[in-house]
């Protein structure tokens, strides 16, 4: 492409035809670009109209007219841009303050360092006789707690790490399963959670979205915690 007269405006050229062309993804993608290619547009049609047919003047301001809303859109785009970049960062700030706190996250495996551990279930409807079972790594009942006759929601109970002798039991992974019966004699098996301390709050990568890195290692979105129990 060569440069004609008019106003700057690139007019085909063959012996540059087979050239490279400028691989540069940001050229001419600006608002700024696009509003002074628009202009050079706009002057070489004025200087090349005919003058018994001149532009129509409600033609060239509908033109200006949708120019300037371009343009304020990709100003618009970029402020939005950073106040969600203020957001995400006030957000992040605000997440600070959950250290040391526990949420409750939908999961059956424990991981026992010596500590209680604050669990729960989530019932959909009323049950009877509810009982959680722990199992070990193995697949091994080590101990049960009889949690009776519970109403729909969510309801919390302490694994303290004793088997069914009253014995400490080693560290390790364990698994909860929890069951009852509802009004109609069925069984049923409620969701089981885990609670666990915050001990750092991450950033993700590509979302700016908080992670709550948990002290037994699991990493969280705060969109999943359905239960805060300090």
């Amino acid at each position: 492409m060569a440069t004609s007269g008019m106003s700057g405006i690139r007019t085909y050229d063959p012996a540059a035809a087979s050239k490279p062309k400028d691989t540069n993804p940001n050229t001419g993608t600006s608002a700024a670009d696009q509003t002074q290619n628009f202009l050079k547009l706009l002057i070489a049609q004025i200087k090349n109209q005919d003058p018994m047919s001149p532009m129509d003047a409600s033609t060239m301001t509908a033109q200006m007219s949708q120019l300037n809303m371009v343009s304020s859109m990709g100003t618009m785009n970029t402020s939005m841009q950073a106040m969600l970049a203020q957001m995400q960062s006030a957000n992040f700030m605000n997440q600070a303050s959950l250290i040391g706190h526990s949420p409750m996250v939908a999961g059956s495996s424990i991981n026992y360092t010596g500590s209680d551990v604050m669990l729960g279930a989530n019932l959909a409807n009323p049950l009877q006789g509810v009982v959680a079972t722990i199992k070990d790594s193995s697949g091994n009942v080590v101990g049960t707690a009889d949690m009776g006759n519970l109403n729909s929601g969510m309801a919390n109970f302490i694994f303290d790490g004793k088997d069914a002798s009253g014995v400490k039991m080693p560290k390790g992974i364990y698994r909860v399963e929890i069951s009852g019966k509802n009004n109609a004699g069925a069984n049923e098996s409620p969701a089981p959670y885990v609670g666990s301390p915050v001990v750092s709050i991450l950033k993700e990568g590509s979302s700016g979205e908080a992670l709550l890195k948990l002290a037994d290692g699991r990493s969280i979105k705060a969109s999943e915690v359905k239960q805060w129990i300090n």
